[in-house]
């Protein structure tokens, strides 16, 4: 009686020999691409869709086209610097969603040239994107202790001198202003420098505490194979002050994995909380947790003045870019941002360019949120926060 391996194997031949032969690959390979995907099947020109054992169903999804293959079952074939390639997608069964089922088959004399490519690929669509906008000196301080800490140099010389080979920054202050754009900036450059990274977001951290061993799943979260960034967003629950809420040991995991008896070396830690700072538990903020406390605070005129120069030279064109920064005192980041996407849909309804219109309707927006937020709450960990008394 076959196994569920017998059985899991065999599908598997299966599905690589009829796509090696849709595709007319003749002695495949299967590969998963893993963070390669979207760089090389964004590279890759498509070519035709072809049936696997004589099936094929096509799916009319449009959302993806670039990525995604156009079928449900079957495979499409793709050219990338003169190496053919398929894509085989199989799973049958929700159940069986496996890379075992959805892979990618390229001739064993090609596997090389490929990957070879595929790190190309990876490097070009990895190109330097804008950093946030910020006053100079904290920009720098952020790119310091992050980007800077982990050059290879610098860490060699860290250890030599006896110094510790890990950083740890908290980025605080009201939602909005920029937490969540350093971070996407820093992402970017990880992918660029081929650093490594990680998210943790508080779904993940909740999953990893209620796993079979979750002191083992949360020290994983804090680990990188390589010198890296971990980021964590909005880790309020694990980092709130225990003198003040209901303790839980969720900071007595969280701390015991981020400075524990085992040392992490060549990692930077950059947290994200929108909490006061003095509601973020003492022992989190000692040195060798977090060495460093970055405030983003609503932007001044000159940093109003210097993200607006960044919209498309169309909307600048049409509204007074003195009067736009004038306006927006105590508006944060985000909020600056929201105005200039109401200006976009206005003129897209053939209504020009109105500043006067778009500010009355973020107004208007603002104390519609209000209102709601007045009648019930929402977000993420509602239930979690009344319980412990946020």
């Amino acid at each position: 009686m076959p196994t569920p391996l017998d059985l899991y194997t065999a599908d598997h031949k299966t599905l690589l020999a009829a796509t090696a032969a849709a595709a007319g690959i003749d002695d495949p390979v299967a590969v998963q691409l893993d963070a390669y995907f979207h760089p090389v099947l964004t590279k890759a020109t498509r070519g035709p869709i072809v049936p696997v054992n004589g099936v094929l169903v096509r799916d009319w999804d449009r959302d993806h086209t670039k990525t995604w293959p156009g079928i449900k079952f079957g495979a499409r074939v793709y050219t990338l610097g003169g190496v053919r390639f398929a894509r085989c997608c199989c799973t049958f069964h929700s159940d069986l969603y496996d890379y075992a089922y959805d892979f990618v088959a390229v001739d064993r004399k090609d596997y090389l040239k490929l990957f070879r490519l595929a790190v190309q690929a990876k490097r070009e669509a990895a190109k330097p994107g804008l950093p946030p906008v910020l006053p100079p000196d904290h920009l720098e301080t952020l790119r310091q202790n992050t980007l800077g800490y982990l050059d290879r140099t610098n860490l060699r010389r860290i250890k030599e001198l006896g110094g510790r080979a890990k950083r740890g920054l908290l980025l605080t202050g009201p939602p909005g202003n920029g937490k969540t754009s350093a971070c996407r900036w820093l992402w970017q450059e990880c992918v660029r420098l081929r650093y490594e990274y990680k998210m943790v977001t508080p779904d993940a951290y909740r999953a990893a505490r209620s796993s079979s061993n979750p002191v083992q799943a949360v020290k994983e979260l804090f680990t990188v194979d390589r010198r890296g960034l971990v980021f964590f967003d909005d880790m309020d629950i694990a980092l709130r002050d225990r003198n003040t809420v209901h303790e839980t040991d969720d900071q007595a995991v969280f701390l015991s994995a981020l400075d524990g008896i085992e040392v992490n070396e060549g990692v930077a830690y950059v947290f994200t909380t929108n909490c006061s700072l003095d509601l973020i538990d003492p022992a989190f903020k000692r040195p060798g947790r977090i060495d460093l406390v970055l405030h983003f605070h609503a932007p001044d005129p000159g940093l109003r003045r210097a993200l607006i120069a960044r919209w498309h030279a169309d909307v600048l064109a049409g509204i007074d870019v003195d009067a736009a920064v004038r306006e927006t005192a105590g508006y944060s980041f985000a909020e600056v941002e929201e105005l200039k996407n109401l200006l976009i849909l206005n003129f897209i309804e053939g209504n020009g360019w109105d500043w006067a219109w778009a500010t009355q309707q973020f107004a208007l927006n603002r104390q519609e949120l209000a209102n709601r937020a007045s009648s019930r709450h929402v977000g993420f960990g509602v239930a979690e926060a009344a319980r412990n008394g946020f």
